[in-house]
């Protein structure tokens, strides 16, 4: 009896004597086509009591597959990471408008100087560089690193870019987007200063620091490293940064278009500051003469070999705020009395209870986590916590690192304090507070400023010395600090405060404070020399 069915060798087999690839079975042996039998085959009949027992079978589980984004090189991730960074600052500007009422063609505004920052940078090109003529990449380092430089250097050795340098501008980094957001403000002459965006930043109110995470997953998926680095934050804005990327940004929109910006609207600034340091009003008065001698317009320096420290809009004026004080009201504990009624230096401040009055903040003994200074926790401080500020840097560590990365993560953190209620968001609470008691605690402070001020008598001169040559007195001489180590006790307290309400650092300060004290020694030189060479030119005849 022939073989009813054919059978085919699996892969890489055949038979070891003709090389069929064929076999059949028959009689519990196995052959292949021509009948030669095969060696390790014997089929076995199943007994008829184990029929149908097959016993347990188990299926393991699939796991669910993951898509993984391909990630974007070349052009293709340049254009991708130019749209998020896009996206951040749409973010922004709307919640300026909303939150802040900036006006409402704000946004149009915004979006020209953001239409001329990436106007001419090449984003596609052929090979996978995007060609010879991409821009070129900007560091690799992420927003939130630490520089090797100082804060402000770009404003004590910056050059402008040359002629020649024009339409080849690096890629715009995310420090950038709020540097737009402030130029805009200067198109439209508002009055808002680059410590206002830092607060705004550094308290999570503003899109900036958190702006990865709020990029949809699949453009983050998809964005190149270097481009995921770019926009990350670690935690706070170095002071000065800011600055740095306006004043850059400044140079190069004038060195490729030619744009001028206007100078800064500085007198609602200018009264911010005094108020918030609590100066008397004559400090205003004292900056106003000032401007006026140095003949400054708070523009934003374009041009030039050299940038100073000075030259920073910002950085003068909170500098002219210093030095006014400085001259009005001595830091150095030296007398020096006025020599009329008319003179400003008629009234004293108690230093001393300056520095009390400044320190008591109601902010510092408030139960909740100062925002905008969580970074500055240590393991330390998180073992002494109580349970409102534990439960704000928690919200702020949850929004600063988890995101919506990995769901589970966020889920096994919060696990354990889902059984716990929060009777409201302390957050909120706190902002709402800081607005209704600015006005009163500035006129607390005021009034304890008034309490300690004195009037000073004044001390004229003696008649025999007014129209004879006199040495200069002590009051005659002001003190210059060019370093930390030089300010006294009270001079640092207020150095460190100005500092930090402008959002500087503070060696900035110190640095700017003494050039406008040298601009203002050389004033003086020169009138005196004007004072002195009257009268002393040739005569002249002329004939009625």
């Amino acid at each position: 009896m022939g073989p009813s069915k054919y059978h085919r060798f699996r892969s890489g087999e055949r038979c070891d004597e003709c090389g069929a690839r064929q076999w059949y079975a028959q009689d519990a042996m196995r052959y292949c086509r021509n009948g030669h039998r095969l060696e390790g085959f014997a089929e076995h009949e199943a007994d008829e009591d184990d029929f149908g027992n097959k016993g347990r079978v188990s299926r393991r589980k699939k796991e669910p597959r993951r898509k993984v984004a391909v990630k974007l090189s070349g052009g293709e991730g340049r254009e991708l990471y130019l749209e998020a960074l896009q996206l951040v600052l749409l973010r922004q500007v709307r919640w300026l408008v909303r939150e802040e009422g900036f006006p409402a063609d704000f946004e149009e505004v915004v979006r020209a100087l953001w239409a001329l920052r990436v106007r001419d940078l090449t984003v596609t090109g052929g090979g996978e560089d995007g060609g010879g003529g991409a821009a070129p990449l900007f560091s690799s380092q992420s927003e939130g690193a630490p520089d090797s430089s100082s804060d402000l250097d770009l404003l004590s050795d910056a050059t402008t870019a040359a002629p020649g340098a024009g339409r080849r501008w690096k890629l715009p980094k995310l420090i950038d987007t709020l540097a737009l957001c402030y130029l805009g403000c200067l198109v439209r002459r508002l009055p808002a200063a680059t410590a206002d965006f830092y607060g705004w930043a550094q308290r999570g109110e503003i899109d900036f620091l958190a702006a990865l995470n709020g990029i949809p997953r699949n453009v983050r998926d998809r964005l190149p490293a270097e481009y995921h680095r770019a926009m990350q934050v670690r935690d706070h804005i170095s002071p000065g940064k800011l600055q740095s990327a306006v004043l850059e940004l400044v140079i190069s929109y004038n060195a490729n278009f030619e744009t001028v910006f206007p100078p800064l609207n500085y007198v609602p600034i200018l009264v911010r500051f005094i108020t918030d340091l609590t100066l008397p009003v004559e400090v205003y008065l004292v900056v106003k003469c000032i401007t006026e001698i140095l003949g400054t317009d708070y523009s934003w320096p374009v041009g030039g070999k050299r940038i100073r420290t000075m030259d920073n809009p910002e950085v003068l004026l909170i500098s002219l705020v210093v030095v006014s004080a400085k001259l009005l009201y001595p830091l150095d504990g030296i007398e020096r009395p006025p020599r009329s009624h008319e003179d400003p230096r008629g009234l004293k401040i108690d230093w001393s209870k300056w520095q009390e009055t400044m320190q008591s903040n109601p902010a510092d003994t408030s139960s909740a986590l100062r925002r905008g200074e969580e970074y500055q926790v240590t393991p330390e401080d998180a073992l002494t916590m109580d349970k409102t500020k534990l439960d704000d840097f928690m919200d702020w560590f949850e929004k600063m690192w988890i995101g919506d990365g990995d769901p589970k993560t966020a889920g096994r953190i919060r696990e354990p304090f889902e059984r716990q209620t929060r009777s409201s968001n302390t957050n909120d609470i706190d902002k709402q507070l800081n607005k209704d008691g600015d006005i009163e605690r500035i006129r607390n402070r005021y009034a304890a400023l008034n309490e300690s001020t004195k009037v000073v008598e004044p001390v004229p001169e003696p008649e025999d010395l007014e129209n004879q040559k006199r040495e200069k007195q002590a009051r005659d001489f002001c003190p210059v600090w060019r370093t930390q180590e030089d300010l006294p006790h009270a001079a640092k307290v207020l150095y460190e405060k100005a500092a930090n309400l402008a959002a500087i650092n503070l060696n900035t300060l110190i640095r700017g404070a003494a050039q406008v004290e040298r601009r203002l020694e050389v004033w003086c030189t020169q009138r005196a020399r004007r004072e002195r060479d009257k009268g002393k030119g040739k005569a002249v005849w002329t004939s009625d």
